[in-house]
């Protein structure tokens, strides 16, 4: 994400000819797709587990229909989406406000 460390990076693709929307918006996608990883391996984990718990009750003789509320994983996993766009935005536009070449230690 783009934090104070990154501010090289970001310095080194304005010297390269991004523009700043450029720059934000693979800021932002680069924050999405962190997040749609960890929903994607937190899904796995959590299919894991309620596998595990389905297997142990049918070995104790009880059945139930295993309920997973999707409506409000995606509600949270878009909700995490959006604070860490925004998250992520925020100190990229700081870090942007300085000159590129001042950014990279470049001397002219």
């Amino acid at each position: 994400m783009a934090t104070s460390g990154r501010r090289r990076d970001l310095a080194v693709l304005r010297l390269a000819g991004a523009t700043v929307p450029q720059v934000l918006r693979l800021v932002v996608a680069e924050a999405v797709a962190a997040v749609g990883v960890g929903a994607v391996l937190g899904g796995v984990g959590a299919a894991v587990n309620l596998l595990v718990v389905w297997c142990a009750l049918t070995l104790l003789g009880v059945t139930s229909a295993v309920v997973v509320p999707w409506a409000m994983l995606g509600l949270v996993v878009a909700a995490a989406a959006l604070l860490a766009a925004g998250s992520a935005v925020l100190p990229a536009l700081s870090a942007l406000r300085t000159r590129p070449v001042e950014l990279a230690g470049s001397r002219e």
